[in-house]
């Protein structure tokens, strides 16, 4: 009678066991998945084709990337914006790229045509073409980021590719955000 009654025991804890671990070891993927590193962008991220680059005229570009959330996948959209300017006539252009967030307090940066300098509207601060403060209070210059142009592809376009990354505000120094 006791084999039996342990037999019934020990066949009920393994059913108990086969029915929670799997359940268990779901709960505990979901409540850790915060804490695996997050995956990132590629490195180089196609902004803009060439051709639609105006020479010694910025165009604000955005910048669409695939997003990940702590359990989801979303399709590409807008992770911020970009100033692209297009400079001198060398073979293969070059192009340059700022953040459009301003250094000082993190609002949009504006392009004022008929001043020929980005401005920030929230504090009145001002950058020339070069990135650089001409005035406000904005602790440093525009946050340049590293862009190249591709080679041609299947239907003989160039396209600018910017390494998109955000900056701290309020800060004199060039630390990206985690």
């Amino acid at each position: 009678m006791l084999q039996r009654r342990s037999f019934v025991t020990a066949s009920i804890a393994f059913v108990h066991a086969a029915i929670g671990l799997p359940l268990a070891a779901a709960g505990l993927r979901m409540l850790l998945a915060p804490l695996k590193p997050k995956r990132r962008a590629p490195s180089f991220l196609r902004v803009a084709p060439l051709a639609g680059i105006a020479k010694e005229r910025p165009v604000r570009v955005d910048v669409l990337a695939d997003r990940w959330d702590a359990y989801t996948h979303h399709p590409p959209g807008p992770i911020g914006q970009v100033w692209l300017l297009r400079v001198g006539v060398d073979d293969p252009p070059r192009v340059r790229c700022w953040q459009s967030i301003c250094p000082h307090l993190g609002c949009g940066i504006a392009y004022s045509q008929d001043r020929r300098a980005f401005r920030c509207p929230c504090h009145n601060a001002a950058f020339d073409l070069d990135g650089r403060v001409q005035s406000g209070p904005a602790p440093r210059g525009m946050d340049e980021l590293a862009c190249r142009v591709s080679e041609p592809d299947d239907e003989g376009r160039r396209w600018v590719e910017v390494e998109f990354e955000r900056f701290q505000t309020g800060k004199p120094n060039r630390k990206p955000m985690a």
